[in-house]
């Protein structure tokens, strides 16, 4: 008799565990979606009211992606488990969804207080993010719905999924603007890289002539506001009755001039091959008085080096603003 009463009691104690079972989510251990779903009927056909909660983890599919099945499995159980932490015994808490908790609290009736308990939520999965180094980071976005006179549990999901919605795509669009903002910030790196000159050694700026004539554009258009002096320098290359040179001897004797004019101005001046016997030179900083000593010293390396008696004569002027109010008449 009584061992029949024992096999009994034990029978009876492998069902309950069984029916236990089936309610449960094998992965997080909470409630099914079904089983949470026809506990909350319940308690809207019993009147009482309350508010829901939808938790959604973000991006768990580049979790999966990224670190695997098994990574974004435990990012679940985590979740799962955190949020337990934050429901009352009264409340009804279960997995909806793959990335998706419910959680109906009867005890929370005012908007401020269902405010106040999303805002603690999506916190505690921001903060205490260093604790453990070797965990995924994630966040969760939470949103809510207050339960209204005549709701269904249906009304009461499609109003709370209208409002997850909503924040994915809020959340999108942020994401959209960071992913820009991330380009823009690898675009403006880029073209400072292209922009950006190596310089190789100390010297003047040596440029084709087009390049030279945008430049002079340029800083003609910049006195304007900054008051910049700055000169501009014609030296040509001539033999000792002031004609010009042999054909023969114009090449080797320019690229020399230019070697050595290069080496005397400054890294912010620059120098163009005008002709096939003149240089031009932009010098700033420089007024017109200055110019003379800057050529002697061109003048000095250059008939040093060059071992004939070639002359180089100059002329300049210096630089003025550009004259906007005539182009313009």
């Amino acid at each position: 008799m009584n061992g029949t009463l024992k096999a009994n009691g034990q029978s009876g104690g492998l069902r309950e565990k069984q029916s236990r079972s089936e309610e449960l989510d094998s992965l997080t251990g909470i409630l099914k979606k079904s089983t949470a779903e026809t506990r909350i009927a319940a308690m809207l056909n019993a009147g009482q009211e309350g508010t829901l909660f939808l938790c959604d983890i973000d991006n768990l599919r580049r979790i999966n992606d990224q670190h695997g099945h098994l990574a974004g499995d435990e990012c679940l159980q985590k979740a799962a488990q955190i949020l337990l932490y934050m429901t009352h015994p009264d409340d009804i808490y279960g997995r909806r969804s793959g990335d998706e908790f419910l959680i109906y609290m009867p005890g929370c009736r005012t908007e401020e207080q269902a405010q106040e308990i999303c805002r603690r939520i999506e916190n505690r999965f921001r903060t205490g993010r260093g604790k453990d180094k070797d965990r995924i980071l994630f966040t969760v976005t939470a949103v809510y719905a207050a339960s209204q006179t005549g709701d269904t549990c249906r009304s009461l999901f499609r109003r709370a999924d209208a409002q997850l919605e909503e924040r994915r795509a809020e959340s999108l669009s942020e994401e959209r603007r960071e992913k820009r903002k991330d380009q823009y910030i690898r675009d403006v790196k880029r073209v400072r890289k292209e922009l950006m000159e190596q310089i190789r050694k100390p010297g003047a700026y040596c440029q084709d002539y087009d390049t030279f004539k945008g430049i002079y554009r340029f800083l003609e258009r910049g006195i304007i506001r900054s008051g910049q002096k700055a000169c501009v320098i014609l030296i040509t290359v001539v033999d000792e009755q002031g004609g010009s040179l042999l054909p023969h001897e114009k090449d080797v004797l320019m690229e020399r001039l230019g070697e050595h004019i290069g080496s005397t101005l400054r890294v912010g001046d620059v120098y163009t091959r005008y002709s096939s016997s003149q240089y031009l030179i932009l010098v700033i900083d420089t007024t017109e008085g200055q110019t003379d000593i800057i050529v002697d010293r061109i003048k000095e390396k250059f008939l040093a080096d060059s071992g004939r008696n070639n002359i180089l004569i100059h002329h300049c002027y210096e630089l003025q603003p550009a004259r906007i109010g005539e182009l313009m008449a």
